[in-house]
C-alpha cells in the first residue's frame, strides 16, 4: 500500500490487479484452438446420437413389451365388444333426437356428429389461447 505522509490517508495500489484483469480478459490466441473447438463439438454430437439410437431402441422394445401384453391380455376384445354397444346407444340416441328436432325438421347424426367435432375443437382453441395469455 502506498501512503502519502503521516496523516493522510492510506490508498491500496491496485496496479497489479488491473494489469492481471487484463491479462485474463485477453487469452491469447492459440494455433490449433478452431481444430480443438472442432473435434469438442464432434465428441458431444456423437454422444448425442449414441443417445437419441439408445433411446430410439429401448423405446421401441418397450412399446413391443406393451403390444404383446395387450394382445395377451384379451382386453381388446372386451374394448371391441363395449366399443359396439356403445355405438348402437349413441346411434339410437342420435335417431331419438332427429326425430324430435326443433321446428320438426329432421337431422341426421353426422350433422349432430360435426357439430360436437367443431364445439370441442373451438373449446380446445379457447383453451389454448387462455393457457397462452396466461
Amino acid at each position: 500500500m502506498a501512503t502519502m505522509g503521516s496523516g493522510a490517508r492510506q490508498v491500496p495500489d491496485n496496479r497489479f490487479e488491473f494489469r492481471l484483469g487484463r491479462m485474463f480478459a485477453e487469452a491469447p490466441a492459440l494455433p490449433d484452438a478452431e481444430l480443438f473447438r472442432l473435434r469438442v463439438l464432434e465428441k458431444l454430437d456423437r454422444g448425442w446420437t449414441a443417445r437419441r439410437l439408445l433411446i430410439g431402441v429401448m423405446g421401441a422394445a418397450g412399446g413391443l413389451v406393451g403390444a404383446v401384453q395387450l394382445v395377451g391380455s384379451g382386453d381388446l376384445g372386451a374394448l371391441a365388444a363395449l366399443s359396439a354397444r356403445s355405438d348402437a346407444y349413441a346411434q339410437r340416441l342420435l335417431d331419438q333426437f332427429a326425430t324430435v328436432a326443433p321446428l320438426g325438421v329432421p337431422v341426421a347424426g353426422e350433422v349432430l356428429l360435426t357439430a360436437a367435432v367443431l364445439a370441442i375443437i373451438g373449446a380446445g382453441f379457447g383453451l389454448a389461447r387462455l393457457i397462452r395469455d396466461i
